[in-house]
């Protein structure tokens, strides 16, 4: 009796301190994790280019140097993207006020409240947001940092991966060593195979919006676009974030037809993504159930933010693929993953046998 309290307690103070030590060490361990994921991403690119002759030090340069160049693909696209809007923006302006005039009316018609006073409730709005101005800025310079940050982490892990291993391996009796250099080859598999998929995912859902975007009419299709599959790295949540962006810079720049018509292509583009792109694109690398996969995006989102949103799933996936290789958290893996009862670890359907005999 005392040694199963004993346990449970032992759980209770893990399932306490590991979230715990999380959040308290964000500021560290977010960029160490997202460099890790991203770099087990690169190593096929790495091993490629060894292949072809060239020395690590190269190939550990141009693996990062891709990385490098997918950062500044965006950018520049973004940038191109928001060039095109500065020449309109007269026009945006104009759009802006009268939507700004009709909600003012809706408001005073049915809250009784009249624009002056929305004017005054809006201006105390702005101070407040005016305050936290620094703070913004040093969120930018932030994001920045971590950036320049992740970057320099993916550079050493790329370089160090082999001590690394070896490290791990040195602590793995010898006849567990096999299994383990199997679970490392796995977790690499599982890491990288999901970003590549959702690369690939992101890619296929830029081109269905932009496509509908432009034959819909809609301005700023590729910006629309590009936003809109760029938040679809966030599961769940950013389709929702990434939708809605959309849809207000439509309403401002072509009125509310424009915003149907964005609505209308991301349902369809999402049908698409939802029973095509992701099962036979992204694939089950991760094979993760529905209730943990929003579990774990809800939990490091709560943790390190957008950040630990965006590399939840692989990292929720790496952890289903360490449970399943040991027999002590074998049951863990089993209540993460989407086996069925009958497909379950030989281990756990034979506990289930004896509870069924029990009944």
């Amino acid at each position: 009796m005392d040694n199963q309290i004993t346990k449970i307690l032992r759980w209770v103070m893990l399932l306490i301190a590991l979230p715990a030590g999380l959040y308290l060490g964000k500021t560290f361990l977010a960029p160490l994790a997202i460099a890790a994921v991203l770099s087990m991403m690169l190593i096929p690119v790495m091993d490629w280019l060894m292949k072809k002759g060239l020395g690590r030090g190269w190939a550990v340069a141009a693996s990062t140097f891709v990385l490098i160049l997918f950062f500044l693909f965006l950018g520049g696209l973004i940038t191109i993207q928001v060039k095109m809007i500065a020449k309109d923006w007269p026009e945006i302006e104009k759009t802006s006020v009268k939507l700004l005039e009709d909600a003012q009316a809706f408001i005073e018609d049915k809250a009784g409240v009249d624009p002056d006073q929305q004017l005054e409730q809006a201006k105390g709005m702005l101070a407040s947001l005016g305050k936290g101005g620094p703070a913004a800025l040093g969120t930018v310079g932030g994001a920045i940092a971590s950036t320049i940050l992740v970057i320099v982490y993916v550079v050493l892990v790329l370089s160090q991966r082999e001590r690394f291993k070896e490290f791990i391996l040195l602590n793995v009796e010898a006849g567990e060593q096999t299994r383990v250099r199997k679970v490392l080859k796995e977790i690499r598999k599982t890491s990288g195979g999901y970003f590549w998929g959702m690369f690939k995912a992101m890619l296929i859902l830029a081109v269905l919006y932009g496509t509908g975007f432009l034959i819909g009419g809609i301005k700023y299709a590729p910006l629309l676009a590009l936003i809109a599959a760029v938040f679809s790295f966030i599961p769940y949540l950013g389709n929702a974030i990434g939708g809605g962006l959309a849809a207000m810079l439509a309403m401002v720049s072509g009125g509310f037809t424009a915003v149907l018509v964005v609505i209308g292509v991301m349902f369809a583009a999402q049908m698409i993504d939802n029973y095509i792109t992701q099962p036979y694109v992204v694939g089950k690398e991760v094979d993760l159930n529905p209730f943990m996969t929003i579990a774990s995006v809800i939990g490091f989102g709560l943790l390190w933010g957008v950040a630990g949103a965006i590399i939840a799933i692989p990292i929720t996936g790496i952890l289903r693929v360490s449970f399943h290789h040991f027999k002590e958290t074998r049951s863990f893996a089993f209540l993460m993953g989407n086996e069925k009862p009958d497909s379950a670890p030989e281990g756990i359907r034979q506990q289930r046998a004896k509870i069924k005999s029990i009944d």
